[in-house]
């Protein structure tokens, strides 16, 4: 069993991970846009934490989510060629590994996986839309199954707890708007 993924700032994230049945350990990833890196730190139990290696993703790296069985790392890259990177998680050690890199249909300042872990959903504030690209069981990023036009500057995307909806916030006109999520088709 996993712990939860919690944000610790704008672009970090907490990985809790069972190692052992007594033994968890939280390791916390920042994405570094402008010199193109992921930090790995390890939260010591007195909350301080420990740098690790850093491993390339790309100018521009930004948001990142990760998998719901905490295994996979995703990462977008806003620069162009717009893309996002997969990693898998070592469970002893926090490290990250390369799994693949893919192209994303635009600059995504935001990135979530539904709850099935099926599928990469993105908000593009500055393109004015949302997107849909499928997840293989490898932690590979396909081709985007749907973009989708909202209003002005969409902002996140989130499923909601029965992973039936989506919620796609926007700044540009202060509205919230609600898809139907079909998890088996995208």
């Amino acid at each position: 069993m996993y712990g939860n993924c919690k944000f610790i700032a704008a672009f970090a994230l907490s990985v809790s991970l069972w190692i052992g049945p007594t033994h968890a350990a939280t390791y916390v990833y920042v994405s570094n846009a402008e010199d193109g890196t992921i930090g790995m730190y390890t939260m010591e139990n007195d909350g301080t934490l420990k740098p690790g290696a850093a491993i390339e993703a790309g100018k521009l790296v930004m948001p990142m989510s990760v998998s719901p069985d905490k295994r996979i790392l995703f990462a977008a890259v806003r620069s162009q060629p717009f893309s996002v990177v997969s990693y898998t998680i070592d469970r002893a050690t926090g490290a990250l590994k390369l799994v693949a890199k893919a192209p994303l249909a635009e600059s995504l300042p935001y990135i979530s996986i539904d709850k099935s872990g099926r599928w990469l959903l993105g908000a593009s504030y500055g393109g004015h839309k949302v997107t849909v690209n499928p997840i293989g069981r490898d932690g590979k990023v396909g081709k985007e199954s749907q973009v989708i036009p909202t209003a002005l500057n969409a902002h996140a995307i989130l499923t909601d707890k029965s992973n039936k909806y989506a919620f796609v916030p926007h700044l540009g006109t202060d509205q919230v708007f609600q898809f139907r999520f079909d998890a088996r088709t995208g």
